[in-house]
């Protein structure tokens, strides 16, 4: 009797720590080990590619919340195309920076976006700056079709240069070339944006201010109603006469506070806004950069070469 009591008395306690050891040990989480993601240079071209199946290294939940807080927090040019910003992104590769910071280039699953993102490093992740560098964009209704496409060129200096197109097209299947040619911007609408940036000793983006508008001198044409009965024959004169003066011209009757300007070559120089200056019915309107415009009714040629020579400093010998 005493045997099997001692028996009971020892083997009971055993029974108990080994339950106790046997739960303990399975409520210690072993942390997972931390993602090990690739480490070298951000690549000089930066370009979306939708094809693109390479898989992407997942982000922090914190980091992430705190990128998307911040996507929009950048100085420059933004977005055109209206569309729903993705909630799911990764890490491509990410650069060492002088002080222990970091360089994040990340890129949203449905790799129509990339940014780059600079964080304080020394395993912190915490981001101090983002800066979208890669876009594909399109959205489609019934008869119009936009699409926007950055893409970011580095330089040697670290400078970040990087070109915005956007693209507005409607579709010209029920219209004649007359309809197309009297108004292509009612089916054809583009611009193409720079902007330049730098990280600065604070280890932000900081955006170049560099002069948006190009130095220019034109010539514009405009009729509020009906078209006057010698505006084709003296108007071309006039336009010749710009040409041979390297002067812009346009020619306009609709739209006033929107007319895109662009040179002999076709490149978009900037866009203006004449209805300020249209006291007449019809007439021509001098505007040079960061002068005062001036506007003359339309008439006889030489009249109206006189004035042009005065207001542009026109001295022919």
């Amino acid at each position: 009797m005493k045997k099997k009591l001692y028996f009971i008395l020892v083997f009971i306690p055993l029974l108990i720590f080994g339950c106790n050891s046997s739960n303990q040990s399975k409520s210690i989480e072993i942390p997972p080990e931390p993602i090990k993601y690739p480490v070298g240079q951000i690549a000089q071209q930066i370009a979306t590619n939708l094809s693109d199946t390479q898989e992407l290294y997942p982000l922090p939940e914190e980091f992430l919340e705190s990128f998307m807080k911040m996507h929009t927090q950048y100085e420059g040019t933004h977005p055109t195309v209206a569309t729903e910003f993705p909630d799911t992104w990764g890490i491509v590769i990410v650069e060492r920076l002088p002080e222990g910071r970091e360089l994040y280039q990340i890129q949203s699953q449905n790799r129509e976006w990339n940014f780059l993102v600079i964080t304080s490093g020394y395993g912190t992740q915490r981001i101090l700056d983002v800066l979208p560098v890669a876009v594909n964009l399109a959205r489609q209704t019934e008869e119009v079709l936009e699409t926007e496409i950055w893409t970011t060129e580095r330089m040697p200096d670290g400078t970040f240069i990087v070109t915005k197109q956007y693209e507005w097209v409607r579709s010209v299947e029920n219209i004649t070339q007359a309809e197309y040619d009297e108004n292509p911007q009612n089916f054809l609408r583009a611009k193409a944006v720079t902007d330049t940036y730098f990280i600065n000793d604070f280890f932000r983006f900081e955006k170049n201010v560099i002069e948006e508008t190009p130095d220019y001198a034109a010539v514009i044409f405009y009729y509020k109603d009906e078209k006057p009965e010698d505006w084709d024959e003296n108007v071309s004169l006039l336009q010749a006469f710009c040409e041979d003066h390297a002067l812009l011209f346009a020619e306009v009757y609709e739209n006033f506070n929107q007319l895109a300007l662009y040179d002999y070559k076709y490149n978009f120089i900037t866009n203006l806004d004449i209805t300020p200056y249209m006291d007449l019915s019809e007439g021509l309107i001098f505007m040079k950069k960061e002068e005062t415009p001036k506007t003359v009714p339309f008439g006889n040629f030489e009249r109206m070469k006189i004035e042009l020579r005065r207001y542009f400093k026109i001295v022919e010998s």
